[in-house]
């Protein structure tokens, strides 16, 4: 498993190089092993988990002191959180009624929205939880999931760099998305948003 995810993460990586983020991966903090983001979890009341303990030992999230959000972006609009941070927001959160005690937040835009783990469901998909709403849909059957479309965002040219910062085609992505996540039904019914 955690060999799996770091092959789809160095993808990530190489697209981060090829566009250019020197930035973004110079923020990107040394990686924790499997055990320290395990104590981390349970010191939360979250299980344990091999695809996030999988991402925290490539890195530790992002160095935020200092930098604009768009030099911390690992994919367009979001930054990965260091695992103290992720845990700091989990209990943030706590008492907000559309928060669930099952979720871990792993990526955020700056604004207080997340894309999540979802720890009460055994798949553990990934949500996309947005301040603004009440619904937090299942955008990713798993992390894997996630970073494998990530890594597809940036072979397909989806994500860029122009005047405007780092960008992606909407549609493209959402096309990609359906495409790589065929089961996941945010991507594929256009009723729900994904593809509208």
């Amino acid at each position: 498993m955690i060999s799996a995810t770091l092959q789809v993460l160095s993808r990530v990586q190489s697209g981060l190089e090829r566009l250019g983020r020197g930035a973004t991966l110079e923020a990107l903090q040394p990686g924790l092993s499997p055990t320290q983001t395990r104590q981390f979890l349970q010191a939360a009341g979250l299980p344990a988990d091999a695809q996030t303990e999988a991402i925290y030992s490539w890195r530790d999230g992002t160095r935020t002191s200092g930098l604009r959000l768009d030099g911390l972006q690992i994919f367009p609009g979001f930054y990965f959180l260091s695992i103290e941070d992720a845990i700091h927001n989990y209990r943030a959160f706590d008492s907000d009624p559309r928060w669930r005690p099952s979720w871990l937040p792993l990526f955020a835009n700056g604004g207080g929205d997340f894309y999540l783990v979802d720890f009460g469901d055994p798949s553990r998909p990934m949500r996309h939880f947005r301040i603004e709403e009440t619904e937090h849909p299942i955008e990713f059957g798993s992390l894997s999931d996630m970073m494998m479309t990530l890594a597809g965002g940036f072979e397909r040219s989806v994500f860029f760099v122009d005047g405007q910062g780092f960008e992606m085609d909407d549609l493209k992505f959402a096309t990609l998305a359906a495409e790589l996540n065929p089961r996941v039904t945010w991507w594929t019914d256009p009723t729900l948003g994904g593809l509208d």
